[in-house]
């Protein structure tokens, strides 16, 4: 991989669905890259507390914050946190795939925490991406793909997902 292609991964935004694989690629990519890799749930929710939001205009600035570092990786389901920093992404990834695996995602991910909470309430949510009117809904990440203008990814499957970052560590290897 040269040194254009790498410039392309300083600043990476990874948008999809609940549980279609933004923390699994934000980490691996992160790693591969040395970026820093931040969580937008992490802004979106107080102290990691899932029933306390933080304000709209506090998680703007705290996303818009992060994102005026030099080396990212930023990942989540909220197009309005995305939006207001596009200009600063270099890369932009979707992981766009299908709600069978995105489902099964979830329930994995929510057996290995334990969960007990609002797992239903969740799965109703992540589900209806296809359909919700919001700004994080497949209709709002479909507009914030078709018009980004630099490099960007849209991956249909976990499967295109793993051979993704598989082919991007095989070009680093392949350079050194």
């Amino acid at each position: 991989m040269n040194n254009v292609q790498r410039a392309a991964f300083e600043r990476i935004a990874i948008i999809g669905n609940t549980a279609s694989g933004k923390s699994w690629l934000s980490k691996r990519l992160g790693e591969t890259f040395s970026l820093n890799v931040v969580d937008l749930d992490q802004i979106r929710w107080v102290g990691g507390d899932y029933s306390r939001k933080e304000t709209v205009p506090n998680a703007i600035a705290k996303a818009s914050e992060k994102a005026q570092q030099e080396h990212w990786v930023i990942e989540g389901v909220y197009g309005w946190l995305i939006s207001p920093i596009i200009d600063r992404v270099t890369c932009l990834i979707w992981t766009d795939i299908p709600w069978s695996e995105s489902r099964r995602n979830l329930f994995a991910r929510e057996s290995a925490l334990g969960s007990t909470g609002n797992f239903e309430e969740l799965e109703a949510w992540a589900g209806a991406y296809w359909n919700r009117k919001s700004n994080s809904s497949y209709g709002a990440h479909l507009e914030i793909f078709e018009r980004f203008e630099g490099p960007k990814y849209r991956l249909r499957n976990m499967s295109e997902t793993s051979a993704f970052i598989d082919r991007i560590q095989n070009e680093l290897k392949a350079a050194d």
